[in-house]
C-alpha cells in the first residue's frame, strides 16, 4: 500500500474473494455473513495499484521466472511470494477438505439446504478446527443430526484445561468424539486402524495439511510435506528470489503451528523483506513467536480462550473474538482513497522518449515478443508477420473489413487480448462473414525492456488465442509506446452471399440476443468498488466467448438482419437496425438476459460513461409501464464489450433458433421484443398477449 516506483504487483488468485479461516466457524454458525468473511482482492488490488490476475497456479518454472497457470500463458516475475496457504492430509479420497475454504464454502451451504434430519456428519480432526466447526454445525443443522469428531486426540499443543473445557463443549452439544487413527473408508464409513467403523453421509477433513503439489514439485526446498523451507528472512533456503509466509512455509529454525495468527504476524516483515530485496537492502532478521493465545468459538455464543497451560470460557471470549476479526477484516474491506502514483518504470525510463516514428517499441522487445507466438498460418496466407505488408491470396467472394479496439478494460493484459479480439471480430460475424485475417496496433506503456515484452506478449498471447480457434491468422501490425495498455484489431473477412446486413428485418421477426447485457456498468461499478469482484470476473469470463458458432446456428434458422451489440448498448444498435429498415420494434424488459451484478450495479448509482449519450436514444422510444431511471432501461443503452450478436429470426424459426443456441453453448440468449411495423418503437415491461412469443427458458 505504498508502492515503490519502478515495481509492477501482481496478485494471482484462485478466488478473487479471499476468506479469513478465522471467522469460518462463525459463518458457519451464523453469526457472520458471507460479506464479512471474504476480503475482495479487486478492490484491494485497486486501492494498492496492484494488478489481479484470477487464476489458478498450477506450476513454478524457477529456470525462466515463470508462474504457470491453469488456463492462461505464464506469468513473469522477478520476486515471488507464495502464501497459498496448505490443504487437510486425507488419508482417503471421500468427503470434502475444509480447506482451500473457498471449494469448501460451495459445498457447506449446499448441504446445509439439503441435509437430511436424521444424517451423519463426521469432521476428521481434533485441532481448534474441526472442533469449532463441529460446534458451529451443531448450531446451524438440526438436533437430530448426528455428528462426529474423529480424531486420536484434541487441541493438541494446548494445555489440559484447553481440552477439558473442549470436551465438555462437545459433551454438551451432543457431540460424540471418536478416539483413532483413519485406515480405510467406503463411501459410507470410515474404518479405522482399531478395526472400529465410523458411518456417515457427509464427511470433513480438518485434519493436519500438506503443501499442495505445485509447491511441492517446484523445485524448492522443501520439508517432507511440501512447505517451503525459508530462513529467517522468510526467503526460500534454495532460492533468494521466493518468499513464503503463512501456512506454506516452514521454518528450518523451528516448526510453528499451521495458524491463522502465525500468517498475519509474518506480513508486516515480509512486506517489509520483499521492499529491501527490490531496493538491494539486507534483509531483516524476522522472530515468529513460539505461543499465541487462542480464542476457540464454541457455536453458541460464546469461546474459549487457551494460552499455555492457562484456559477460560465465557461470553465476553466470545465478543471480544469477534472485535478482534472485523477490527482485522475493515483493514482490507474499508479502503480511503489513495493518490494517483506514477506507473511502473524504474531504469532511468523517467528521460524524455522521442514520440517520432510512431513512438515504436523497440526492435529487439518487438522481435523477442513475436518469436513467442504461436506460427500463424492460413491456406490463403502468403507472406504474414517479418515482411513490410502482409500478402493474401485473392478471394472471390466479397471483401468485409472492420477496425476496432480500445485501452485495457481488466488488469489481466491476456484476458484483455482475448476479450478485445473478441469484440473485433463481431463486426465481421454480424456481417454474416467469416474472418480471414487480422492486423494488430498494439499500445504498452513504458516500463523496463522485461516487463514492456512480458505485457506485449501476454496481450497479443490472448488475442491470438481467440483468432486462431476461429481460423483467423495474426498477419502483420504496429507497435508503439503509450500512456496505457491498449490493442486494436483490423480483421478483414470473405463475405457470404447474400450479405447479411442491418436492414433486412420484417415485421413479425422475433429479435434474439446471443449474450448477456451489462458488463459496462459492472466495469463502471468495480472502478467505485460498488459491485464484488467475482461478479465482474464471471461477467467476463461469461463474455469470454466466440460469436462464430451463433452465427452459424442463426445461418441454419433463416436469419435475416444482424448487427453486434457493442458501445452504443442494445438500444442504439437496435436503433441503426430499425432506421435502415424503416421499421419499428417491441422490447421486452421482463426478456433482456442480465448479468449478475449489473441490475444492482444501477441501483447502487453506477453507470458507464456512454451511458447518457446513449440513453438519448431512448426518446425514439414509447415507454410502457416502465420509467426511463428504471435498471432494466438502463440496461438497454449499456455499451457492451465483446457482446453479443442481435439477429432478426423469422417468427416460426425462433423456438429452434434459441434451443439450437443453448446447445451450442450460449445459456443466456433469449428472445427479447418483435420487429413491427414502421412508426411503432415501444418499450414495455412485457409482451402483450397477442404477440406470438417464445417463453424464455429461465
Amino acid at each position: 500500500m505504498a508502492p515503490l516506483e519502478g515495481v509492477r504487483v501482481t496478485v494471482i488468485a484462485r478466488e478473487v474473494h479471499t476468506p479469513y479461516s478465522g471467522m469460518l466457524p462463525g459463518y458457519i454458525a451464523g453469526f457472520h455473513d458471507w460479506d464479512d468473511i471474504h476480503i475482495d482482492l479487486g478492490s484491494l488490488c485497486r486501492f494498492a495499484g496492484a494488478r489481479l490476475i484470477d487464476e489458478e497456479v498450477t506450476a513454478l518454472d524457477l529456470d525462466n521466472g515463470l508462474v504457470q497457470c491453469l488456463q492462461r500463458p505464464p506469468v513473469r516475475f522477478d520476486l515471488l511470494s507464495i502464501n497459498s496457504g496448505a490443504a487437510p492430509e486425507a488419508p482417503v479420497e471421500l468427503g470434502v477438505c475444509v480447506k482451500p475454504i473457498g471449494r469448501f464454502l460451495p459445498e457447506w451451504d449446499n448441504l446445509s439446504e439439503r441435509i437430511r434430519p436424521n444424517a451423519k456428519l463426521v469432521f476428521v480432526g481434533g485441532g481448534a478446527g474441526g472442533l469449532e466447526l463441529a460446534l458451529a454445525a451443531r448450531r446451524a443443522l438440526l438436533e437430530t443430526i448426528d455428528i462426529k469428531v474423529v480424531a486420536v486426540d484434541i487441541l493438541p499443543g494446548h494445555g489440559r484445561m484447553a481440552r477439558k473445557l473442549l470436551l465438555g463443549e462437545l459433551a454438551k452439544a451432543n457431540i460424540k468424539l471418536v478416539r483413532g487413527t483413519v485406515a480405510s473408508g467406503t463411501p459410507e464409513a470410515l474404518r479405522l486402524r482399531d478395526g472400529a467403523e465410523v458411518p456417515f453421509d457427509h464427511l470433513f477433513w480438518v485434519t493436519g495439511v500438506q503443501a499442495p503439489p505445485w509447491v511441492r514439485n517446484s523445485g524448492l526446498a522443501t520439508d517432507d510435506k511440501g512447505f517451503v523451507r525459508v530462513d529467517p528472512h522468510l526467503r526460500s533456503v534454495s532460492d533468494e528470489r521466493v518468499y513464503a509466509a503463512g501456512d506454506i512455509a516452514h521454518f528450518d529454525s523451528g516448526a510453528r503451528p499451521k495458524s491463522g495468527v502465525y500468517a498475519v504476524r509474518a506480513g508486516p516483515a515480509l512486506a517489509g523483506n520483499l521492499r529491501r530485496a527490490v531496493e538491494g537492502r539486507s534483509p531483516r532478521r524476522y522472530r515468529p513467536q513460539r505461543h499465541a493465545l487462542s480464542l476457540i468459538g464454541t457455536g453458541d455464543g460464546r469461546a474459549v480462550v487457551s494460552r499455555g497451560a492457562f484456559a477460560i470460557s465465557g461470553r465476553w471470549a466470545w465478543h471480544w473474538k469477534r472485535w478482534i476479526d472485523r477490527r482485522f477484516m475493515r483493514r482490507y474491506q474499508v479502503l480511503p482513497s489513495m493518490d494517483d502514483t506514477e506507473p511502473a518504470g524504474g531504469d532511468g525510463l523517467d528521460a524524455m522518449r522521442c514520440g517520432g516514428c510512431g513512438a515504436k517499441i523497440g526492435a529487439g522487445v518487438l522481435s523477442r515478443a513475436l518469436s513467442r507466438l504461436p506460427v500463424q498460418s492460413a491456406a490463403h496466407l502468403m507472406q504474414g508477420i517479418g515482411d513490410d505488408a502482409a500478402l493474401l491470396a485473392p478471394n472471390s467472394a466479397p471483401l468485409a473489413l472492420t477496425i476496432d479496439g480500445f485501452r485495457s478494460l481488466v488488469d489481466d493484459p491476456y484476458r484483455f487480448g482475448r476479450l478485445t479480439a473478441h469484440h473485433c471480430l463481431n463486426d465481421i460475424y454480424a456481417m454474416g462473414a467469416d474472418p480471414t485475417s487480422a492486423m494488430a496496433l498494439a499500445t504498452v506503456p513504458l516500463m523496463s525492456e522485461a516487463l514492456m515484452e512480458d505485457e506485449l506478449v501476454q496481450m497479443l498471447l490472448g488475442a491470438v488465442d481467440v483468432l486462431n480457434a476461429d481460423g483467423v491468422p495474426l498477419v502483420g501490425g504496429h507497435s508503439a509506446e503509450g500512456a496505457e495498455l491498449s490493442l486494436g484489431l483490423a480483421v478483414s473477412g470473405a463475405a457470404v452471399e447474400p450479405p447479411l446486413t442491418k436492414g433486412g428485418a420484417r415485421p413479425g421477426d422475433l429479435l434474439i440476443l446471443t449474450k448477456p447485457l451489462g458488463v459496462g456498468v459492472l466495469l463502471a461499478a468495480q472502478m467505485r468498488s460498488l459491485v464484488p469482484t467475482a461478479q465482474v470476473q464471471d461477467a467476463l469470463r461469461r463474455l469470454d466467448r466466440s460469436n462464430a458458432q451463433a452465427l452459424a446456428v442463426l445461418r441454419r434458422h433463416g436469419v435475416r438482419a444482424a448487427t453486434d451489440v457493442t458501445g452504443f448498448g442494445l438500444i442504439g444498435h437496435l436503433t441503426e437496425m430499425l432506421d435502415a429498415s424503416g421499421l419499428g420494434a417491441e422490447i421486452w424488459l421482463d426478456r433482456l438476459p442480465a448479468l449478475d451484478g449489473a441490475v444492482m450495479a444501477f441501483e447502487r448509482g453506477a453507470a458507464s460513461v456512454l451511458q447518457p449519450e446513449n440513453e438519448a436514444r431512448l426518446t425514439d422510444f414509447e415507454l410502457r409501464g416502465c420509467l426511463p431511471a428504471d435498471p432494466a432501461v438502463q440496461l438497454l443503452a449499456d455499451p457492451q464489450t465483446a457482446g453479443g450478436l442481435l439477429a432478426c429470426i423469422p417468427e416460426v424459426q425462433a423456438t429452434a433458433c434459441l434451443g439450437a443456441l443453448r446447445e451450442a453453448e450460449y445459456p443466456d440468449c433469449a428472445s427479447v421484443g418483435v420487429v413491427t411495423e414502421s412508426g411503432c418503437a415501444i418499450i414495455q415491461a412485457a409482451p402483450q398477449p397477442n404477440v406470438a412469443t417464445e417463453k424464455r427458458v429461465q
